[in-house]
């Protein structure tokens, strides 16, 4: 099975916090092929550099968590932001933008995502507004916040 990972549900895998074990299993589970947009590694950082200046994670934390981010990112195929990318987030921008609040990071994401995309792919997002635009393009979605941490259940 092919998991597209939005940012919000990658970064799981490097703090434990609910939704943890549902995106371990996915992603160690040798039948998936997981992908990323590029992009996630600027989301990735901005996000704990983030927590590090609010306090909620230790500096040894954010080193840890940089590193882990960095050998872990190598396992995975990347999608990287180009023109077709663009196009499509731009096409999802003038479609949900106005009615549905999609921002533009998460409309790139998306926008990789729908490009790819086969009946047997998967949108792993923990942003319950972006699983929801998700679902209105008819993607596959997978929250980890919604499925609890038994497992995926996939839809």
């Amino acid at each position: 099975m092919n998991c597209f990972f939005d940012t919000s549900a990658l970064a799981k895998l490097f703090q434990e916090e609910d939704g943890t074990a549902f995106v371990e299993n996915i992603v160690n589970d040798p039948n998936n092929k997981i992908w990323v947009l590029d992009l996630a590694r600027i989301e990735f950082l901005s996000s704990l550099y983030r927590r590090y200046r609010q306090k909620d994670i230790s500096e040894d934390e954010l080193d840890v968590a940089i590193c882990a981010f960095n050998e872990q990112i190598l396992e995975f195929n990347q999608e990287f932001l180009g023109p077709a990318v663009l196009y499509e987030a731009e096409q999802l921008m003038k479609v949900h933008g106005k009615t549905h609040g999609l921002r533009s990071l998460d409309a790139l994401q998306l926008g990789a995502c729908s490009m790819l995309r086969t009946t047997d792919w998967f949108f792993v997002c923990s942003d319950k507004k972006l699983c929801g635009i998700a679902r209105l393009c008819k993607m596959n979605v997978l929250n980890p916040l919604e499925s609890g941490d038994q497992g995926p259940v996939y839809q």
